[in-house]
């Protein structure tokens, strides 16, 4: 027999224990520039960006190629920016994710990114001794000297 006023429904789960709480290892505000993690963030955001000013700073001969090397670039950099900015602003032990495998799959993403973009760039820098016809009396190589130089910087 039931009691009087009960239902034969048992009650509703608790939310609560279906989300455990974040386990973040990782530092939260500035020391998180202290720990590997830091650094390897602070890294992309700087090459990152050498990488955007040198791409952008030459011609685009083979805009497929330097395409994606930009895309890969800048979008990197912006990951990484917003990456950063979570454990920074300690926005870390409010989300419920394990921060340790997040940061593995993002580091290992970018460097899959990276590697890709820098195969495209030196592909494109490898390429520079081919001739360029502009009409049928002028003909250049496919990068000039300068920009071969700068090439050789952004693929490295």
């Amino acid at each position: 027999m039931l009691p009087r006023g009960g239902s034969s429904m048992p009650p509703p789960p608790n939310p609560a224990a279906y989300f455990p709480p974040p386990r973040v290892t990782l530092p939260s505000g500035l020391d998180i520039l202290r720990t590997y993690s830091g650094a390897f963030i602070s890294l992309e955001i700087l090459f990152g960006t050498v990488v955007w000013i040198l791409v952008s700073a030459t011609r685009v001969p083979l805009p497929l190629l330097q395409g994606w090397v930009m895309f890969v670039a800048v979008t990197a950099w912006f990951l990484s920016v917003a990456f950063l900015c979570v454990f920074l602003f300690s926005y870390a032990n409010r989300i419920a994710i394990n921060w340790n495998q997040a940061d593995f799959l993002f580091h290992g993403a970018t460097f899959v990114f990276y590697f890709g973009a820098f195969l495209l760039q030196a592909a494109t820098t490898s390429l520079h001794h081919l001739p360029r016809s502009f009409n049928s009396t002028t003909r250049a190589t496919l990068l000039a000297d300068h920009e071969y130089n700068i090439s050789i910087a952004a693929s490295v």
